[in-house]
């Protein structure tokens, strides 16, 4: 498999209905946009589809470089002696706060869905802190788990995995794609209705991390994804393995601009109002405060001449 298919290359339409029948191509499409670099490292695409297929998706990506040595994954740190495990800010606070070019939001928390201290579902580490214990077997158990040198696995955290192993992890609620397969998960009852939803996936050759998020609950833009819905687009975009993280009124991508942060996707609303347009995006769309993202640091593109 390749790392790069010749879908990052250029908006490919796949007529589904038409090539099923052998008659001319249908209404029915799926798009799915060119890799456009944002960081060094770091690149930006989007997908959709649209009304003739079974719902309505818009789909935002990131593909980072793991072998760029300037790259370096963080997530939520711990809240110290404060309450429970982290203290919630929303995806864009989390960006300006700590200086991350992108971020998205990650694990599953609770209580949801107030700003304030949160217990995070399964493991959590940054920079090589336990923030949130590893759960062995249940809800939780799947991991995205790197080490400091950026070397990715997207796995469960049973028995034999070993936390000191790896320097910054997210968990999530279940693995849908594995070694390009779908497995039975994404057919459970509670992964077959349309959500918002948050995923991370690995290419092939773990070189690139995905991070993916499908706008929902929006009619007449996008009324998001099934579980295997998004093991599809973690494929679209060149994953192998795919993890699914937190969604609904959680899922958020940002990434840094001009010492701001932009919003990339359309979040279906939080538990707080509006933001009072500080934040360029925020002014359109209420974020939810999470408890605990994921964000990348990357340098600027080279400058060109």
């Amino acid at each position: 498999m390749r790392v790069r298919s010749p879908l990052s290359k250029i908006w490919v339409v796949l007529a589904i209905a038409g090539w099923l029948s052998g008659t001319s191509p249908a209404a029915a499409a799926i798009k799915v946009g060119p890799w456009m670099p944002i960081f060094k490292g770091v690149e930006l695409a989007k997908g959709e589809a649209d009304a003739a297929e079974p719902r309505l998706q818009q789909v935002r990506a990131v593909q980072v470089d793991l072998r760029d040595p300037d790259l370096e994954l963080f997530t939520t740190p711990s809240n110290g002696e404060a309450p429970q495990e982290t203290t919630s800010e929303t995806t864009s606070e989390f960006v300006r706060r700590h200086g991350v070019q992108v971020a998205i939001n990650a694990s599953f928390f609770s209580p949801c869905c107030a700003p304030g201290d949160k217990d995070l579902t399964g493991l959590a580490l940054s920079r090589g802190m336990v923030v949130s214990p590893a759960v062995r077997n249940g809800p939780g158990d799947c991991v995205l788990a790197v080490t400091k040198d950026n070397r990715a696995v997207i796995t469960q955290s049973g028995a034999a995995f070993r936390e000191a192993d790896y320097w910054t992890a997210v968990a999530g609620s279940g693995i849908v794609l594995e070694a390009g397969v779908k497995p039975a998960v994404v057919t459970a009852p509670e992964n077959v209705a349309a959500h918002p939803r948050t995923a991370v996936g690995l290419s092939r050759d773990r070189r690139f991390l995905i991070l993916l998020v499908v706008d929902g609950r929006q009619p007449g833009y996008s009324m998001g994804a099934t579980a295997s819905e998004l093991a599809d687009w973690l494929l679209r975009f060149g994953a192998f393995d795919g993890l699914n993280l937190d969604g609904g009124g959680s899922t958020t991508l940002v990434r840094a601009e001009a010492n701001k942060a932009l919003v990339l996707n359309r979040p279906n609303g939080a538990a707080r109002p509006v933001g009072d347009g500080a934040e360029r995006g925020v002014d359109a769309y209420a974020l939810r405060s999470v408890g605990n993202n994921l964000g990348v640091f990357a340098k600027p593109l080279p400058a060109t001449r």
